[in-house]
């Protein structure tokens, strides 16, 4: 793929607006840099989990909120899958319910909703096949069956990105290693690509940006806009590659498949 600021389409993920560790000037430089005909976002863009614990949106977190708005009205198709910090997306009552209180939420809701959120999505590309798209909090048993722990940890992440951000990248990189290993995070994405008849899966949560082609399937993560600022693009090729903004403001390809 050649290195241009133009894709047919972009994938984020956990951005998490509301957190005080998003690097959300970061991004809205890269948003501002790139163009692409469509947008998915993969879950955890709004980190509705820490607001309600610690409220936090300054007006660098509601400078992307508008931006994507904006794109989206000059004609940005843009797609919205649900994530465990965004998980009040999933229950009508309680998006209502946050649609209904005052600055920011109102205006927050109302432009997530604007981009038809669902738990899952199919990329159909005609080099890879039929691609899942979906959070990947499905497949994270702490997350799915122990919510309160991921939340204490939530709180602990938070204070440590505050005083120490390599601490906390590398704590966090070692405990989603441990839970993933135990339980099975890859097996069961693999199973879902062939039980579902996918060719691969592209997810986020883990904050750990990949993209491998096994055997029998495909495996893409986005990574995050707390510590690795990286990206998924497919090109006008449609060749995906894995991208990082760097502290350059300059776009870089980690791997393409």
């Amino acid at each position: 793929m050649v290195n241009s600021n133009k894709y047919k389409t972009l994938f984020l993920s956990d951005i998490h607006l509301g957190f005080n560790g998003c690097q959300s000037e970061r991004l809205e430089s890269f948003l501002n840099f790139v163009e692409a005909e469509k947008i998915f976002l993969v879950g955890d863009i709004v980190d509705l989990w820490s607001m309600k614990e610690n409220f936090y949106w300054p007006k660098s977190h509601q400078r992307v909120i508008d931006k994507l708005n904006s794109l989206q009205s000059n004609g940005t198709e843009i797609k919205y899958i649900s994530g465990n910090h965004d998980d009040p997306l999933r229950d009508k009552e309680l998006t209502k319910s946050l649609g209904e209180k005052k600055y920011p939420y109102k205006g927050i809701i109302s432009t997530l909703k604007s981009f038809n959120p669902a738990e899952s999505d199919v990329l159909q590309s005609k080099k890879y096949g039929n691609i899942l798209i979906i959070h990947g909090d499905q497949y994270d048993v702490v997350t799915s069956n122990a919510k309160w722990i991921s939340k204490i940890g939530g709180h602990i992440y938070d204070f440590l990105i505050s005083i120490n951000r390599p601490l906390s990248k590398y704590l966090k990189r070692l405990t989603k290693n441990i839970v993933n290993k135990a339980g099975n995070f890859q097996k069961s994405i693999k199973n879902e690509c062939l039980s579902g008849g996918y060719n691969g899966l592209m997810c986020g949560h883990i904050h750990k940006p990949e993209l491998q082609r096994f055997d029998d399937y495909l495996y893409l993560n986005t990574g995050d806009w707390i510590e690795s600022c990286t990206a998924i693009v497919e090109g006008n090729d449609d060749t995906l590659s894995l991208i990082q903004f760097d502290e350059n403001n300059e776009v870089k390809i980690i791997n393409s498949l």
